[in-house]
């Protein structure tokens, strides 16, 4: 039989690598992981305890183009939300640089950020505030792309790097009211710093139990 014009035109060609997609899981914090993160992204006085954190797996794409197999740790509470968040991330084509938790940084929240790392939980207080736990201390903030979404309370941006972002344009990876990231997090529940007054913390993402403050 002779095949049809239609089928040598759309047929997909032999070998074809089929297409990547989405994968996401949650679970209980493994005791691997708790160990892992005890004396450098917790410790002994953070405002939860490791047993009401979850290891959230999610596959993203990368801002070379490729799909990344990536993880974060959040409350467990909000573990099947976040899968559901990165879920409508991924099929949107949202792209994320990386996502890693960040005892990959020694725990440094600085270090995360330049290296344009989407991170959750990091017992730390709030930028500029000392003795008020940031809501990554909860595991109820995310902050997604550091490097094109720069958080500015005065003085330099950060990471220093995000300068090059400060214009707010449409741009690879760059999160604006109304665009795929900005919607898939706010049709969760969760706030966006890029929304606060007072200052302007465009990668992070928080979903309080009490009335939303702006805290980084």
């Amino acid at each position: 039989m002779i095949p049809s014009l239609f089928a040598l035109l759309f047929a997909a060609p032999q070998g074809a690598p089929p297409k990547m997609e989405f994968q996401g899981s949650y679970e209980p914090l493994p005791e691997v992981v708790a160990g892992q993160m005890r004396g450098v992204s917790w410790h002994p006085g953070c405002p939860v305890p490791l047993d009401s954190l979850a290891l959230v797996k999610v596959r993203h794409l990368g801002l070379d183009g490729q799909v990344h197999d990536g993880e974060l740790v959040v409350a467990r509470e909000l573990a099947p939300e976040v899968v559901e968040i990165f879920r409508e991330l991924f099929e949107a084509g949202f792209p994320l640089a990386k996502v890693r938790r960040v005892e990959a940084y020694g725990g440094s929240d600085d270090a995360s950020m330049a290296d344009d790392n989407t991170s959750g939980f990091n017992c730390r207080e709030v930028e500029g505030h000392p003795g008020h736990w940031s809501q990554h201390a909860f595991g109820r903030a995310i902050d997604v792309n550091p490097v094109e979404n720069p958080y500015l309370a005065g003085g330099e941006p950060k990471p220093p790097r995000s300068r090059a972002h400060l214009d707010r344009r449409p741009a690879q990876g760059v999160i604006l009211r109304g665009g795929p990231c900005h919607r898939a997090f706010v049709r969760q529940g969760w706030q966006w710093g890029g929304s606060w007054r007072s200052v302007k913390d465009y990668q992070h993402f928080e979903k309080r139990t009490a009335p939303p403050r702006p805290s980084r």
